[in-house]
Order: structure tokens, then C-alpha cells, then sequence
């Protein structure tokens, strides 16, 4: 009875300590500016393409869509994000996507992956409250067509 009682309280500290001690995902637009402004983080866009036109881009971002335009998903998507991933493992990287909900997945897919680089704007490019990186007239640039 006293074993279990242990454990379970082994358990919880273990499990509480974990909590506390682990890393935040999400980079405060700010925060992501003045990071991007000092050339001190690689910024990957995983909107479509279409979004990519209607807003315009980060400068310097890496392109990779998670989905078409008509939101059919992007087979090679994970491949070319680990592969971009393994190239910048000494940088710091954000992901960003128009409202922070696909960049969330991905940051969180590719943290269970054990890349500890990374993080995501969760305001995005537009944002919820139109609060996004467009907004606050941080850099943008149009998409240049091939």
C-alpha cells in the first residue's frame, strides 16, 4: 500500500515538474518582430497559396502550404517541413498561418518530434481580431508569381 501511495505521488511530481518546466510554443507577435527585424529567425508560412496572394508574404519566409487552395492536403507537407527543419536546426524557427490554428498543429506535431527550435505565431498573418502581422503593418511583399 505504501509502494502505491509513492508511486502515485512519484507520478504526480513527475507529471506536475514536467508541466511547469515545459516550453511555451507560442511567440508573441512582438516578440516574433523584433526576433525577425534582427534576422534572428526563420519564418515558414504554411497558408495556401491563395492566402499567400490575398495578404502577401513575410520577406525572406519559406513557402510550404499545408493544403491546395481547396483545401485538399499536401502529401509532402511533413516531409518538406522535416526536411527544412533538419537544414535550420541551429536557427530559430516560427511557423505562422493566418489565425494560429494550422501553425499550432504543426508546431505542436513537430515538437512531439523532438525539434526544440520551434515555435508559432498564434495571432497569424490576419489573426482572430484582425490582430495578425498584416494588421499591426509589420513587412509584407507580394507573392511573386512563376
Amino acid at each position: 500500500c505504501i509502494r502505491i501511495i509513492f508511486l502515485i505521488f512519484y507520478l504526480l511530481t513527475m507529471s506536475c515538474n514536467g508541466e511547469t518546466t515545459m516550453k511555451s510554443l507560442n511567440l508573441d507577435i512582438q516578440e516574433a518582430f523584433e526576433h525577425y527585424e534582427n534576422n534572428n529567425l526563420v519564418v515558414i508560412d504554411v497558408r495556401t497559396k491563395k492566402e499567400w496572394i490575398e495578404t502577401g508574404i513575410i520577406p525572406k519566409s519559406i513557402l510550404v502550404n499545408m493544403h491546395s487552395d481547396n483545401y485538399e492536403e499536401n502529401r509532402n507537407f511533413i516531409k518538406e517541413i522535416d526536411n527544412i527543419l533538419r537544414v535550420n536546426k541551429e536557427n530559430n524557427i516560427v511557423f505562422i498561418c493566418a489565425s494560429g490554428a494550422r501553425s499550432e498543429i504543426v508546431v505542436n506535431y513537430f515538437s512531439e518530434k523532438g525539434y526544440n527550435n520551434i515555435s508559432h505565431i498564434p495571432q497569424g498573418i490576419v489573426g482572430k481580431e484582425n490582430d495578425g502581422w498584416l494588421y499591426l503593418g509589420y513587412p509584407l511583399k507580394a507573392l511573386e508569381m512563376d
